[in-house]
């Protein structure tokens, strides 16, 4: 599958060839660690096993905020264990300079739970929406509560509906809500407020 879509966090198309790349672009787009995402970056010179110089191309290029680089190939998990794509990463790995890449990493449809992913594309939908009522809303409510919280009643309090759910997801991307297990953000999920990185949302 060969396709693009538009970023919101970068606002510029990216293109991609799976679905399961994706699944990780749009969930690599919500670590607010991140400062960069590259797609199909140059490719990068390595020696085989046989001796042979050849090129490689990465699926993704990530830039953290402390400097750090890191190659992402995304392979099919029926794909990657049979050409042992992972056996090729360590091997190609020791021969990218540092000034390319720090680290290469392997993710397959099974590297992300289904929870990440749901939540991943729920993020990349919201983060459209415009500063509205419902974020000062949510934000005025948790500025007064500690520890964790159920979304429905964070939704009820506010009296913004689908706004304020909207709002909250928003603020679980800003890591100013943590979600207290590995499950799809829902009106019934629970959250635990991060009490500092409200106050700087708030601003």
């Amino acid at each position: 599958m060969r396709g693009s879509f538009v970023s919101i966090r970068e606002m510029r198309q990216v293109d991609i060839e799976s679905s399961i790349e994706k699944s990780v672009l749009l969930w690599l787009a919500t670590l607010p660690e991140i400062v960069r995402i590259r797609e199909q970056p140059p490719a990068v010179p390595y020696i085989d096993r046989e001796g042979v110089q050849r090129l490689h191309t990465f699926d993704i290029l990530v830039e953290f905020a402390d400097g750090r680089r890191i190659f992402y190939d995304v392979k099919d998990e029926r794909h990657a264990r049979k050409h042992d794509v992972d056996g090729f990463l360590r091997h190609i790995a020791p021969q990218i300079p540092e000034t390319i890449a720090d680290g290469v990493t392997l993710y397959t449809e099974r590297t992300l739970s289904p929870a990440m992913i749901s939540n991943a594309r729920l993020i990349h939908a919201v983060r459209r929406d415009l500063p509205n009522a419902a974020d000062r809303a949510v934000l005025d409510l948790l500025t007064e509560i500690k520890g964790t919280v159920v979304i429905k009643d964070l939704v009820a309090a506010s009296m913004h509906g689908a706004a304020a759910f909207r709002a909250i997801v928003r603020l679980i991307a800003q890591r100013a809500l943590l979600l207290t297990a590995d499950e799809r953000i829902d009106y019934p999920s629970h959250v635990t407020v991060v009490a500092e990185r409200i106050a700087e949302v708030a601003r």
